[in-house]
């Protein structure tokens, strides 16, 4: 028999509620609750550490997870690799304040380094994949004639630009769709290893969202001098990283390492 933590009323191990004063013995009553700051065993039912006065826990809410997937890991891993969720034990979550588990404070964003060198791999690709409309095109010029009277005859290069067109397609789309590719990795964040997630969720980042983030991105572009300076001035100002894209498509870019 134990007794009820809050009115001391015995009870046989098993019993949901107190059959006196309706305690939920579930939560309230612990069969061996341990200090979660000075790690002090103490007698089932015991609600408080006599050392520091720190609330008592079950032993395996001091088991360090990710806040994220609930994968357990050692105490020297800090972040989860599947998800870049933090790794802490579930009775620390709230130690400091009530802090807010999936804020960004918490997770492992991505250096400066890692995103430019993600960002130039991914600009040579977008070049790489260009080639071949620009081959076409340059053939289609060379096979422009001029008439009588300096017209410009096209007739002859129209399949050629056609297929300049429709090749230039492919680094177009791979431009809009690129973070959304594998698990959140652009070709180039994955050689970084570095990717997108969803602020809402901690999930990948999808092929939508990335279109999202390209398109605003692009739309900034647009606006010379001052545009081109905005990103880049909130990846280094903001404590998160995050460009004016991200906070409006509600992503991040973070470290998988």
């Amino acid at each position: 028999m134990y007794n009820c933590p809050t009115c001391n009323t015995p009870f046989e191990l098993g019993t949901k509620f107190c059959p006196k004063c309706g305690c939920n013995l579930e939560e309230s009553f612990i069969l061996t609750p341990v200090c979660p700051t000075c790690h002090k065993s103490y007698p089932a039912g015991s609600l408080y550490c006599t050392v520091d006065g720190a609330k008592l826990v079950s032993p395996e809410k001091l088991t360090p997870k990710c806040v994220i997937c609930g994968t357990q890991y050692s105490a020297e891993t800090k972040f989860c690799p599947k998800d870049g969720g933090a790794v802490i034990p579930e009775a620390l979550r709230y130690a400091k304040g009530n802090i807010d588990i999936h804020s960004t404070t918490y997770l492992n964003k991505a250096s400066l380094g890692s995103r430019f060198v993600a960002y130039l791999l991914d600009g040579l690709i977008c070049v790489g994949l260009s080639i071949p409309s620009g081959i076409f095109y340059a053939i289609g010029m060379a096979n422009v004639t001029h008439g009588d009277y300096g017209s410009t005859d096209y007739s002859g290069s129209v399949f050629f630009f056609f297929l300049a067109v429709l090749l230039y397609i492919i680094p177009l789309v791979y431009t809009f769709i690129k973070d959304g590719l594998g698990e959140g990795q652009s070709l180039g964040k994955k050689a970084m290893d570095i990717k997108v997630i969803n602020l809402s969720d901690k999930s990948n980042c999808t092929k939508g969202t990335s279109v999202l983030r390209a398109l605003i991105s692009w739309l900034l572009n647009l606006v010379p001098f001052i545009g081109w300076l905005i990103e880049p001035i909130m990846v280094i100002a903001t404590s998160d990283g995050r460009r004016l894209a991200d906070k409006a498509a509600g992503t991040m870019v973070v470290n998988i390492k």
